[in-house]
């Protein structure tokens, strides 16, 4: 019996998301705008690991984790993009509270003058 309790704790720990990835936040950000991106960034205003896309091409979307383990404070995600030939564009939105995200997901929809931000819930 000991050794099946201990068997389905190490089970729990191992199929943790935030074991492997830590603490962050998933996120998606798509390019409706027609057009090609360049230098798309999401980070946060408490300073996390920047995750950069050199190119993100039209009707395309990229995706990751954003990892906040640096992040102790209350802050906001930003976005940051290129278009072509212009000048840099930088959206913030979202929160998180003690460097925890209130969210599982992020989502940018940027389009051809305004970006949408929503975010999903895994439960």
């Amino acid at each position: 019996m000991r050794n099946f309790i201990i068997l389905i704790i190490c089970g729990l720990v191992i199929t943790s998301c935030s074991f492997f990835e830590g603490t962050g936040v998933d996120f998606e950000i798509q390019n409706n705008t027609g057009r090609t991106l360049n230098k798309v960034q999401i980070k946060t205003t408490d300073g996390s690991k920047t995750s950069i896309f050199n190119k993100v091409e039209s009707g395309k979307s990229v995706s990751g984790f954003l990892k906040m383990d640096t992040d102790k404070n209350d802050g906001s995600y930003i976005l940051e993009f290129k278009r072509e030939n212009e000048e840099i564009e930088k959206y913030m939105n979202g929160y998180f509270s003690n460097g925890a995200a209130m969210s599982h997901k992020i989502i940018f929809e940027i389009e051809r003058d305004t970006v949408y931000f929503s975010t999903e819930h895994y439960y």
